[in-house]
């Protein structure tokens, strides 16, 4: 990952002592809400991040100069967001003297280029109505303040309301799409079946992976797991939208010798 005047490399262990530096700041701390386990012990904050960052669920960055000087961090975890939609949710914190600069904003912006690889459909950033910095950040990285969702967080209230902030990086049929290939990849046939309808269901919104190409994968699932008269039904669907290749025609020549179909 890499933007117009700063580097970023994943924390690792190595990154304690300026980690400590970083919410050594009041008003750092104030906007970045660390855990209170972690608020007592920046060692424990880092391996927490690390240790998510292994296990695939999160993505974290030490954002430095091109002179190697490190001046904050900024990453995401997948979870669920308030509609139980999955998503990025993305925290960033700066030394206060490089405030006021772009450096947030070009961090946010590359951080969102960056993730686009993963397929989950949408970022979100959770401001205070007091953090009038991040809200222009937010919006200059392309991100949308979304007026019915606020809330304010019980066990730190001095933060007062807070807004959620969204910004789409993919469509939810390229998401279902992409978790059916990879049900169908680990032979989960019935599951990836149900993936594919769910792509089907989304709106187009241009995406590569067409109303032909769902139908296409969703009978060659249903053909796995032996549902022989819906796989048929599904590829025929796929021909009548125009698409034809050599494994829709293998599969339904397959299901017309064994199975009498068509």
């Amino acid at each position: 990952m890499e933007s117009e005047r700063l580097s970023y490399s994943i924390i690792s262990r190595f990154d304690v002592r300026f980690i400590e530096d970083l919410f050594s700041y009041d008003i750092v701390r104030k906007f970045y809400v660390l855990r209170s386990d972690h608020a007592q012990s920046m060692s424990l904050f880092v391996d927490y991040m690390v240790t998510a960052h292994d296990n695939g669920i999160s993505l974290i960055y030490k954002s430095s100069l091109r002179n190697g000087t490190p001046i904050g961090i900024i990453g995401g975890e997948v979870q669920q967001d308030y509609n139980g939609d999955v998503a990025w949710n993305i925290a960033y914190a700066f030394l206060p003297e490089y405030w006021n600069r772009g450096y947030a904003t070009e961090a946010l912006i590359a951080f969102s280029n960056e993730i686009k690889q993963y397929t989950i459909p949408k970022a979100f950033l959770d401001i205070s109505e007091e953090n009038t910095n991040s809200e222009k950040v937010a919006q200059k990285a392309g991100f949308l303040r979304i007026h019915n969702m606020a809330h304010i967080d019980p066990e730190h209230p001095e933060l007062k309301v807070l807004f959620h902030w969204e910004k789409k990086l993919h469509s939810y049929r390229d998401y279902y799409f992409s978790i059916g290939v990879s049900a169908y990849k680990q032979k989960q046939y019935r599951e990836a079946e149900n993936y594919f309808m769910q792509a089907l269901e989304e709106e187009y919104e241009g995406s590569p992976n067409t109303d032909a190409l769902c139908y296409s994968n969703m009978g060659i699932a249903c053909s796995s797991y032996g549902n022989y008269e819906k796989a048929f039904q599904c590829l025929k669907k796929a021909q009548n939208l125009g698409l034809t290749n050599p494994s829709i025609e293998k599969e339904l020549l397959w299901l017309k010798i064994n199975k009498g179909l068509g």
